[in-house]
């Protein structure tokens, strides 16, 4: 859990991805939002309290915390990544925002009391003037898991709505939640980034042959990946082979070749489907030393490791090399058989 949240909050360190994020998960793939117009804010809130004189602190951080300019005004952007489902995500993001509400107020609080310039009973209560504004705080909940996201969205999805009258009801309605959810985009055109390339690789890894076609479709992208976006690929998609071949496929410009990894990766597998299938076999006809059983074998075994190492089950080829009976399951599972 701790490294594909690591690799996600480096990956999305470069604001050019956070502009194209923006754009594309909000305004539908406009060009609204530039990286020029992100800064990033420290990402810590502090939900502090006072008693008895003493000062006590509560943190809480999101993954990133951007502040963004579009036009004359500003908002705070605070991205949050998810490897699977939070059950009271609406609850966690509602703390977040209403913890930075309470420490503009607390800042105006501080400028007012400093200036002095609070004059009247309502000003003097608030610890604010009327047209003092806030500026809005928003959310986007980046999404990695593989099955669709199906908990709550919005906190009256926490609610035993169907208890309480319709009049009542209706006051219950919030926004949902902004969820995006990575693996299962259908519009990554929206994006400009190689952020484009990375929806589109995830969306793929249940999908041999379509991740193969769309790799060499993207291959302008793929052949020279920055270290950042193919970390965040080998963790995020599970293919942990990536990572050991890592530094065999380092372009000349200090990217990675992902198209290269892939065939490497392929290629590795294939041989030890080959010996494998020279070792044990799978078929009777084989163990009676016949040429056509061996071939056959050996082909499955490697296509089957294929697979795996695709569907992001790396951990359990070495049962499938150990344990005849459960090899047979998987090719039947898949297939090959």
């Amino acid at each position: 859990m701790k490294e594909e949240n690591a690799t996600s909050i480096e990956y999305f360190r470069d604001f050019r991805r956070v502009a194209d994020l923006i754009n594309g998960v909000i305004f539908h793939g406009k060009q609204i939002v530039r990286e020029c117009d992100l800064q990033e804010q420290n990402p810590v809130l502090h939900d502090v309290t006072k008693k008895n004189d003493k000062v006590s602190a509560i943190e809480n951080t999101p993954d990133l915390s951007v502040m963004v300019t579009v036009g004359k005004g500003k908002f705070l952007l605070m991205i949050q990544g998810q490897t699977i489902e939070h059950y009271v995500m609406p609850v966690r993001v509602l703390h977040e925002k209403g913890t930075d509400y309470y420490n503009q107020w607390k800042r105006l609080q501080k400028i007012h009391k400093e200036a002095g310039d609070l004059k009247n009973g309502e000003e003097y209560l608030s610890g604010a003037r009327k047209r003092d504004k806030f500026y809005p705080v928003i959310h986007i909940v980046i999404y990695f898991g593989r099955k669709r996201w199906k908990a709550a969205r919005k906190m009256d999805d926490l609610f035993r709505t169907e208890i309480f009258p319709e009049e009542l009801k209706r006051l219950f309605v919030e926004k949902s939640l902004v969820i995006f959810e990575m693996r299962h985009f259908k519009n990554e055109e929206w994006f400009q980034t190689d952020l484009r390339q990375v929806c589109g690789f995830l969306k793929r890894t249940n999908d041999r042959t379509k991740l193969k076609l769309y790799i060499e479709e993207n291959q302008k992208v793929f052949s020279n990946l920055p270290e950042d976006a193919y970390d965040f690929l080998a963790v995020m998609a599970g293919i942990r082979n990536l990572q050991l071949i890592k530094q065999k496929i380092q372009t000349e410009g200090g990217g990675f070749d992902m198209c290269k990894a892939i065939k490497e990766m392929l290629r590795d597998s294939r041989q030890e489907g080959r010996q494998e299938g020279r070792q044990e076999g799978r078929q009777e006809g084989w163990q009676e030393g016949r040429q056509e059983g061996r071939q056959e074998g050996q082909d499955e075994m490697a296509t089957l490791i294929e697979k795996l190492i695709l569907s992001n089950r790396i951990s359990e080829l070495l049962k499938v090399t150990t344990d005849k009976e459960y090899r047979n399951k998987l090719l039947i599972e898949y297939g090959i058989a």
